[in-house]
């Protein structure tokens, strides 16, 4: 018995496979409605119909750009019990400018899982604007006489802003953002024009919805190639060449969660964001996921290629300010 014993106590020790044991908890770093929570929200609908023991409950922390979302995140348990859904351009460049003295975290401060979904973004007009065309877009920032006013939800948002304005020697003294705490909410403020919010720059998923009610108009979107599924929306690119920013939402876990867990979490969500249902549900809403971003190691090295492209522009633009 005793040699049974020391032999027992020489095998190799085999990690055992993780699973949550209680509900997991979901923050989104905006306010409801936002593409990250669209998209996190219908892969969890995949996922229980084959994993029904598993219960998320989502949580909303919006604010500062998802900053309090992100400050919350540092403060929970890394045991795999709580996942948050954010924004790439946000977490991974634009919060080192804009929000670098509230925040208490870095770019790679946490344990990236995969990305989830992408949208091209879209600027839009309300319905009664003059305004009909990426040209005429341009020539209004150059040469308004009034103050103009464009509704942001998200640092892509913003940074697209700021490129535009850039790129068209936009007037800075009377065009200005004005941020909303998700896109849902920047897109509405067009829509009912609120504090006179002529136009606004979100998620062409998030707008289609009123872009085909006609209560707003879509002038242009962001990217190299039109969208098949509407294809009369020009290209931003005429205006701001190389223009190539989009909504990009990414799952992420606590600093110094085990290695088992942030894997459980990637194959999980993976296989969902491969299945059918997932696909079609992209093709309707204008998503789509890039292969090479499908776990951590190349989430990461997307980080990377995000920072050396739009880390200078957001640093150049800062000093202008």
């Amino acid at each position: 018995m005793k040699r049974l014993l020391l032999l027992l106590l020489m095998l190799p020790v085999v990690a055992m496979a993780w699973e949550p044991s209680r509900p997991i908890t979901v923050v989104i770093g905006n306010a409801p409605g936002a593409g990250n929570e669209l998209a996190f929200r219908k892969l969890a609908q995949i996922i229980n119909k084959t994993n029904k023991k598993l219960v998320f409950v989502v949580e909303n922390r919006a604010g500062a750009d998802s900053v309090i979302a992100m400050n919350h995140m540092m403060t929970v348990a890394p045991d795999g019990h709580t996942i948050a859904a954010f924004n790439h351009m946000s977490q991974y460049v634009t919060q080192d400018i804009w929000q670098r003295d509230i925040k208490r975290y870095e770019y790679n401060s946490f344990e990236d899982v995969l990305t989830i979904g992408k949208s091209p973004l879209v600027l839009v007009a309300i319905s009664t604007s003059a305004v009909n065309t990426p040209d005429e877009f341009a020539t209004l920032l150059r040469t308004t006489q009034t103050p103009v006013f464009v509704a942001v939800g998200s640092g892509a948002h913003r940074i697209t802003f700021e490129y535009l304005m850039i790129k068209t020697l936009g007037n800075r003294n009377l065009v200005k953002h004005i941020s909303f705490n998700g896109p849902a909410q920047a897109l509405q403020s067009v829509a009912s024009s609120a504090g006179g919010t002529e136009f606004g720059i979100m998620p062409l998923a998030i707008a289609r919805a009123l872009i085909d009610a006609g209560r707003v108009k879509a002038i242009g979107i962001t990217g190299d190639r039109k969208v098949a599924q509407m294809p009369n929306i020009p290209l931003l690119r005429r205006i701001a060449p190389g223009i190539n920013v989009f909504a990009a939402w990414n799952l992420v876990l606590p600093p110094r969660t085990d290695r088992v867990i942030v894997d459980y979490y990637a194959d999980l969500f993976a296989r969902a964001i491969n299945t059918t249902e997932y696909q079609e549900w992209m093709d309707l809403n204008l998503i789509f996921v890039d292969s090479r971003e499908s776990d951590p190691d190349g989430l990461r090295q997307h980080a990377q290629e995000l920072r050396r492209i739009f880390l200078p522009l957001a640093n150049q633009i800062n000093s202008n300010e």
